[in-house]
């Protein structure tokens, strides 16, 4: 009896415990996001705009002092879109304390694109300790130009020397590369000396190359030339070479690119080396090699020389970036070559050609068009002009309606087109010309507005035509 007493006074003990709610943890606090005007709490009312900024203020620099990483990463993001500056600070204090690497590399990103140079410190302790901390390559070269940006450019010169003589791997390379970028011409002999001196990283002897020729070291412009001509490098040394002698003497490229091309069996690195530097040698010759490639089987190079083309402004070009808009196989070679022929006021007559060319894709024509109404608006207006009077406007083609909606939403004086369309039977064709009128705030079309106002029962249309 004792034992089912006992029984009985648990069970209602456990009954009297399932109805008293046990505490729950308070929630942590939100984060706030950060606008270009505001700090708001994603818990807050809808409308407050915080106008309290030094309590948010805090909020944030607290967060950024002590939150998670993953609320700093957050905050970042926010930053680097609003270019707000005023954390910077407690983001500087965040840099120099945290052991993440990630978060370091987000910050100088930031600091970089804020102008902010409080992050020098810590950049220097990066190149310091790379090794030791094991840093990424990433990091490392972030370090680097956020020096090159903020600190004394000769003592980073001097650092980046250092690595380039004493140690290996990547960072080499990166080294090579920053002292290119920082002209660092004094030096010009001792990065020859790490070249000769160096066989298994292909890498750094590229880059090293590759700067000697930006910071255009005349010196050794015979020796770059010889390797370009090495039959015993490795061909990706060689286009290097090449790549070299496109800031030193791009002439001597042009007068063996023949003989590049024979001696490395048309290999892609030569090829794009010799492009690169024929874009900075406008003689005929040079010209003349550029629109060779262009019937090359590979359409990256096909691409590449029609921008080498356009640069030089070559109109000898013509003909051949017609056929090329035509009838090359690669959609990225049509689309150079019809920008190509825009770019160079070429390509008006050719554009209107493609447009009612039935063989072509609607939306290589409609992609087309749009790139010549950004460069030149009263071309393209005649074009869709054109268009237009050939067309059933109560029945559009997807062009017309792909031209209709761009001129919709382009400022300008379109008024004339919007007119032919704007009593079509065609809705989608009828609001573009509608938006379009409203856009531009079309004197010519007003009162027809009103008047299309007046009689509509469309609440779309009344909304669209308040003003009228």
């Amino acid at each position: 009896m004792k034992y089912f007493n006992f029984l009985f006074f648990l069970l209602i003990l456990n009954m009297y415990a399932q109805n008293v709610n046990s505490p729950s943890p308070p929630n942590p606090p939100l984060l706030p996001k950060i606008t270009e005007n505001k700090l708001e709490r994603e818990n807050s009312p809808k409308g407050d705009n915080f106008s309290n900024i030094s309590l948010d203020g805090k909020y944030v620099n607290d967060t950024i002092l002590y939150g998670l990483d993953s609320q700093v990463t957050n905050i970042i993001k926010a930053l680097k879109k609003s270019s707000d500056s005023q954390y910077n600070f407690s983001l500087k204090k965040r840099l120099e304390k945290t052991f993440n690497a990630e978060i370091k590399k987000e910050i100088l990103e930031l600091f970089i694109s804020l102008k902010y140079s409080g992050g020098i410190d810590t950049a220097n302790y990066i190149l310091e300790n790379y090794e030791s901390k094991r840093y990424s390559n990433a990091l490392f070269g972030l370090a680097i130009l956020y020096l090159k940006e903020f600190d004394d450019k000769e003592k980073l010169k001097k650092t980046l020397v250092e690595i380039l003589e004493n140690k290996e791997g990547n960072v080499v390379s990166i080294a090579a590369y920053y002292l290119g970028e920082l002209n660092s011409l004094e030096y010009s002999k001792n990065m020859m000396e790490v070249f000769e001196k160096y066989s298994g990283n292909d890498g750094a002897r590229r880059e090293i190359l590759i700067a000697l020729g930006k910071m255009v070291a005349v010196d050794y412009q015979n020796r770059i030339y010889e390797i370009s001509l090495d039959n015993y490098e490795n061909p990706s040394i060689k286009a290097a070479a090449i790549e070299a002698l496109s800031y030193i003497a791009p002439d001597k490229v042009t007068t063996n690119a023949d003989l590049y091309l024979q001696s490395n069996n048309n290999n892609l690195n030569i090829k794009l080396a010799i492009i690169a530097s024929l874009s900075k040698d406008p003689s005929l010759k040079s010209k003349e090699i550029l629109q060779g490639f262009l019937r090359d089987s590979d359409d990256n190079i096909r691409f590449k020389a029609i921008n080498a083309i356009k640069g030089h402004k070559d109109s000898s070009a013509k003909d051949i970036l017609i056929y090329k808009v035509k009838s090359d196989p690669s959609l990225k070679v049509r689309e150079a070559s019809a920008k190509a022929l825009i770019d160079m006021d070429l390509g008006d007559i050719e554009i209107k050609n493609i447009m009612f060319d039935l063989k072509i894709d609607n939306n290589f024509k409609i992609s087309m068009f749009s790139y010549l109404l950004d460069k030149d608006s009263l071309k393209a207006l005649s074009i869709a002009l054109e268009i237009v009077n050939k067309e059933n406007v109560n029945r559009p083609s997807n062009v017309l309606k792909g031209i209709a909606s761009m001129l919709a939403a382009k400022k300008g004086n379109f008024d004339n087109f919007y007119s032919k369309i704007i009593d079509s039977k065609n809705v989608d064709l009828r609001h573009f010309a509608l938006k379009g009128a409203v856009y531009n705030k079309s004197s010519l079309l007003s009162d027809k507005l009103k008047k299309i106002k007046s009689e509509t029962n469309s609440e779309y249309i009344k909304m669209l035509l308040k003003d009228y």
